[in-house]
């Protein structure tokens, strides 16, 4: 039973193909990069995962992990760019984004250590030593306790990648603490990274997984076959497939009877 109660919340890991051009400025290459980014996500939000494809429209946004203001280098930066939802992107991630202004300094020293030049464009998919040093930068920043997608972030004690984890039976985000051994310091950045976007927060949690531990109740076990509007739901389903419908119910009855009274 303990298995299905914690569902760790895999990376983002985007495949990128040499004969395919991607980009943010011109049409097409944006458009590529949407269609790898939303593959590598199965069609979620990288911050919040909710499904950001309905009805054959995709409703999500390019974003920049690095906003895009500090360097022009970090425009068509491939590696730079996630794929996340309108209120993440233009709400959730801009709080305390002019606290997050790279020093020019720091800025400087990126630009002459990358190789990519803005005007002759390297077609960089994998995220250079430059890039990896001024995420690093970013990440001490006030006000900047987020998990960049998809790059993902490395702990500074640890040096272990910043993973969340969903525990099913109080239908919340916390940090990977069963895979990662983390820092005091380092479970507080991830706590604010679910702050930030409000991934527990009453108003905004997603009831996606309990609706569906319902649905399959009243199937009799059956796991009931449509779209899931959060990627939680699907990765719990990919827990429980295999199993006998006996025991898909008897699972999903045991965690609905403890959640229900919290819901």
């Amino acid at each position: 039973m303990e298995d299905f109660l914690l569902i760790e919340m895999p990376a983002f890991k985007p495949q990128y193909k040499k004969w395919i051009k991607y980009g943010y400025n011109n049409p097409i290459e944006k458009s590529n990069l949407k269609d790898a980014l939303e593959e590598s996500t199965g069609g979620y939000c990288m911050y919040c995962y909710s499904r950001i494809r309905v009805d054959h429209k995709l409703f999500a946004h390019l974003e920049h992990a690095i906003e895009k203001n500090n360097s022009n280098k970090l425009i068509e930066c491939i590696p730079n760019m996630g794929l996340s939802c309108a209120v993440c992107n233009q709400t959730f991630k801009r709080i305390g984004e002019r606290k997050r202004k790279i020093p020019q300094n720091t800025i400087e020293k990126y630009e002459k250590s990358s190789k990519c030049s803005v005007k002759c464009r390297k077609q960089c998919t994998v995220s250079c030593k430059a890039l990896r040093e001024l995420q690093k930068n970013y990440s001490d920043m006030p006000d900047a306790e987020i998990i960049l997608q998809p790059m993902g972030v490395k702990g500074n004690d640890s040096n272990q990648m910043l993973a969340l984890a969903y525990n099913v039976l109080n239908m919340e985000f916390e940090p990977a603490r069963n895979t990662y051994i983390y820092s005091g310091r380092e479970i507080q950045f991830i706590e604010k990274h679910i702050k930030r976007f409000q991934l527990n927060d009453p108003r905004y949690r997603s009831r996606q997984l309990f609706e569906f531990i319902k649905n399959v109740i009243d199937y009799n076990g059956k796991i009931p076959k449509y779209e899931y509007n959060n990627w939680v739901v699907k990765l719990f389903c990919e827990k429980i497939s295999g199993k006998s419908q006996e025991e898909i119910l008897k699972i999903c009855m045991s965690i609905y009877v403890i959640v229900f009274p919290k819901m």
